[in-house]
């Protein structure tokens, strides 16, 4: 009796035991992140809370879950130094709503199986060193809001299932080794060069670069209409057609070359003629090169270089849009109507050679979306020409301040899209180029907009290469006066901590629509920056965002002068870097969902 009691608390104790050891097993999305995890290379430890023995993995670092059924919903890890590659096990989080690797040091491929989380809203996978190509059923993502996957090794063609994603909004393929055609149905035909930019043997109507066409002639072949044309066994009926089709198209290739040779001999020019007309042309060359020094950079101006001098000479005061310390802005419209901007640098000024080498030696050998594109420079005898895209949309500044009534203002949306767009730009300055760079003149009159108020930070003439330890201070203060952070005007130490502060004043003066020395508080001895504290002290957050955006929402309102904030910290060292303002951009603006971000439905995050 004894025994049998014995045997039957064991047997409780086990089953209760087995009953505590399945309720406490990890949830397959666990399993699945720990599989994830095995193939990166966590070197900082910041993975460290990912562990087994957890019942759930939603509070791990980086990963939040759908409320209901606790399955994985996005796996946020930016800026992580996480080497390594993507698991192809990444297919089986089939809930992922929101995936975002980018600014990482991940290589390999980007694994097809990605395309069976069909959930998918975003995509983040910029600023690493992934290499092939993208899936090529990537289609099947048919929620897929935002693809980023710039700043990367890839190549090869662009899928054209792409063309299937109608609810994409924003996609970015530039700086990569993308090549051929660009596909130009459904969605692709929504997008411009910005999307493509810097992938130079990309071809297509979105960049404006037409594809090369076959010289060859092409091969015409029979329909079938048979059962013996349409593939069986063929006959010797079959057999005396084929032979009949080959001897045919022989004839007709002879007799076309024939005709081609006949051509060439009536209408190429002579050995005596080319000869003359090769040293008609040095001579001119000769000429030109000793009055003008034409360069181009990246092959992508699509002009010849004596008609764009031509133009270059021909600029006036009619073609002013703007100037500049240093010099002249003018538009300059090609015959065919293509249209550029020309800074021409004063000469006479102090300091102009420096900033004419300045903006060469950082925009001549980078190009990004949301920095502005140097087309190429111009020595002419007389003065030095500097030519960008021309950004129709002129300056936020233009924007903010200067908008009369009855014209187009920035909504809310508007607004953070450009601060995004602006921290992208200076974030890859300061951590994705080599040498690093400081902007040092980070204000709202340098960010410049295009037709669709994308942001495109310009204006290099001050910046300071960070090529050693050495290099990370300078001891002339430059800039503009509101935007400088406290100890930069004491001693002239200029860091990238300086531009993050002055990023932070430009979130300010988004969210304000206030210059950073508006009259209003300058009199009671403050800057935005103080002011802005003053007011949200007393709790008066209305007063604080621009009565011209009447679209804002308080949360993010909150959320982005909580950033502004840690920008514009007194103390250096308590502000992030650029790759952490970004990323908290991007997870205040656009986070849980994306696509409310590009004002499409709600239901579709």
């Amino acid at each position: 009796m004894r025994m049998g009691m014995l045997i039957f608390v064991f047997l409780v104790i086990s089953v209760i035991t087995l009953f505590s050891s399945c309720s406490l097993a990890l949830t397959q999305d666990g399993m699945t992140l720990l599989e994830i995890k095995n193939t990166l290379n966590d070197s900082r430890n910041f993975l460290g809370n990912w562990q087994a023995t957890d019942k759930t993995p939603c509070k791990w670092t980086g990963i939040s879950c759908h409320t209901h059924d606790q399955r994985v919903r996005s796996i946020n890890l930016p800026n992580m130094q996480l080497g390594g590659t993507i698991s192809p096990s990444i297919g089986k989080l089939s809930r992922l709503r929101r995936l975002a690797l980018h600014q990482n040091s991940l290589h390999g491929f980007i694994p097809s199986e990605i395309t069976n989380c069909t959930e998918l809203r975003a995509l983040y996978l910029r600023a690493n060193y992934l290499q092939g190509g993208i899936p090529a059923n990537i289609g099947n993502l048919s929620f897929l809001t935002i693809l980023d996957l710039s700043s990367n090794l890839l190549k090869g063609a662009i899928p054209s299932s792409l063309g299937r994603l109608t609810h994409l909004h924003s996609l970015n393929l530039s700086t990569n080794f993308f090549s051929g055609e660009i596909p130009d149905f459904g969605a692709m035909s929504t997008f411009g060069n910005k999307s493509f930019i810097g992938n130079l043997d990309l071809c297509g109507q979105q960049i404006n670069k037409p594809c090369r066409t076959s010289m060859g002639f092409p091969a015409v072949l029979p329909h079938a209409s048979s059962d013996e044309a349409a593939g069986k066994f063929p006959t010797r009926r079959s057999s005396h057609y084929i032979k009949g089709v080959m001897i045919g198209a022989m004839s007709t290739m002879g007799l076309a070359l024939l005709v081609l040779i006949v051509f060439l001999w009536i209408c190429l020019p002579s050995k005596k003629e080319r000869a003359a007309k090769q040293y008609t042309e040095v001579k001119k060359q000769v000429h030109e090169e000793a009055s003008t020094k034409l360069i181009t950079f990246h092959g992508d101006m699509p002009y010849p270089s004596c008609e764009i001098v031509e133009k270059l000479e021909s600029l006036d005061e009619e073609d002013v849009v703007g100037s500049g310390g240093f010099g002249t802005v003018y538009r300059m419209v090609m015959n065919d109507c293509g249209t550029f901007a020309v800074k021409r640098i004063d000469r006479s000024r102090e300091g102009s050679d420096q900033v004419f080498e300045r903006e060469l030696e950082v925009l001549g050998s980078i190009k990004h979306i949301n920095l502005v594109n140097l087309r190429g420079y111009c020595r002419l005898p007389t003065s030095k020409l500097l030519i960008y895209d021309y950004l129709s949309m002129g300056s936020l500044d233009d924007f903010l301040h200067e908008h009369g009534q009855g014209e187009r203002l920035l909504k809310w949306g508007d607004r953070m899209r450009i601060a995004l767009g602006s921290a992208r730009g200076l974030a890859y300055l300061h951590h994705d180029c080599s040498p690093k760079k400081i902007h040092r003149d980070i204000k709202s009159s340098n960010i410049l907009l295009d037709e669709n108020l994308e942001p495109h930070v310009s204006d290099f003439g001050l910046a300071k290469l960070l090529v050693d330890e050495d290099a990370h201070v300078t001891t002339v203060v430059a800039g503009t006066f509101g935007y400088l952070a406290p100890e930069y005007l004491q001693s002239g130490r200029a860091t990238e901590k300086t531009d993050v502060y002055s990023f932070g004043v430009l979130l300010l003066e988004l969210v304000t629509g206030k210059r950073p020395t508006d009259p209003s508080f300058v009199k009671r001895g403050l800057n935005v920056v103080g002011w802005m504290n003053t007011l949200l002290k007393d709790n008066r957050l209305d007063d604080v965002v621009d009565k011209a955006c009447p679209d804002s929402d308080v949360e993010t309102v909150e959320a982005i002068l909580e950033i502004a904030a840690r920008c514009t910290d007194a103390n250096p060292d308590d502000r992030p870097s650029m790759n952490q303002v970004l990323q908290l951009l991007e997870q205040e603006v656009m986070s849980p969902c994306p696509s409310d971000f590009y004002e499409s439905h709600s239901d579709y995050c």
